[in-house]
């Protein structure tokens, strides 16, 4: 508790002391961060997310021949944090998205975005002939088994993410071994404390219903920052 407190309040001078300890219990501190921020955050997502679609849709029939529609539109999957967009791409905040055109669906997620696939593969996973309007609650209800396999795949990527990122970041900081005694592994625990602070941040905007553009981006320069200045008071010594 004392080291989170420390680094949650950015006191590099009591961070750097902790550089000698084992590389483990920081690799056991960033683990546990991590997933209890991810299960904190689906979970409450899984136990928000609405029974039915609470807005009338427009109609709309997905075949193995392709897509028929009245209008473009889109509804969002909160639980996902996904927006299904019937017709043409529109504009969201949803970290990912399923584009359903008429030859064809595509699925966006963080900027990188899947070829586009016939229809009967998205059948063949609903394990349907047909889809309507009518059948999307049905639907849902019947995805829920998809859930944990998502949650588990998204909490490993941001896990693996996060080892990647603080291991490049320590990385980084051995450039200050000509003005500062530092080794590889006490730049990675320095840094892995640095994560304390724009992981809460994180996890309350994701639990509220607001985008913040380029959080990754802020949240690693926060890390990078805090890694920085606590390298920095080690010279002090």
């Amino acid at each position: 508790m004392e080291q989170i407190i420390a680094s949650l309040g950015f006191q590099f001078e009591k961070v750097k002391t902790w550089r000698s300890q084992s590389i483990w219990k920081s690799i056991f501190y960033v683990a546990i961060a991590v997933l209890f921020a991810n299960v904190l955050v689906y979970g409450v997502k899984w136990m928000g997310q609405p029974e039915v679609i609470e807005e009338d849709l427009p109609s709309f029939q997905i075949t193995e021949d392709g897509l028929w529609y009245d209008q473009s539109f889109a509804f969002d999957v909160p639980v996902l944090d996904l927006s299904v967009m019937v017709g043409e791409e529109q504009k969201t905040d949803a970290r990912q998205t399923l584009v359903l055109m008429e030859s064809g669906w595509t699925f966006k997620r963080s900027g990188v975005e899947t070829d586009l696939e016939s229809y009967q593969t998205l059948l063949d996973f609903v394990g349907r002939s047909d889809v309507t309007e009518h059948d999307l609650d049905v639907l849902l209800k019947g995805l829920n088994w998809f859930y944990p396999i998502y949650v588990y795949g998204a909490t490993m990527f941001d896990l693996v993410l996060h080892f990647l990122l603080i291991s490049l970041l320590a990385l980084a900081g051995l450039g200050f071994r000509r003005f500062v005694p530092i080794c590889y592994k006490e730049a990675w625990t320095i840094t892995a404390y640095g994560i304390t602070a724009p992981l809460i941040v994180r996890t309350v905007i994701e639990l509220l219903p607001i985008n913040v553009p380029m959080l990754s981006v802020l949240y690693w320069a926060t890390v990078g920052i805090f890694a920085f200045m606590t390298i920095q008071k080690i010279g002090d010594d």
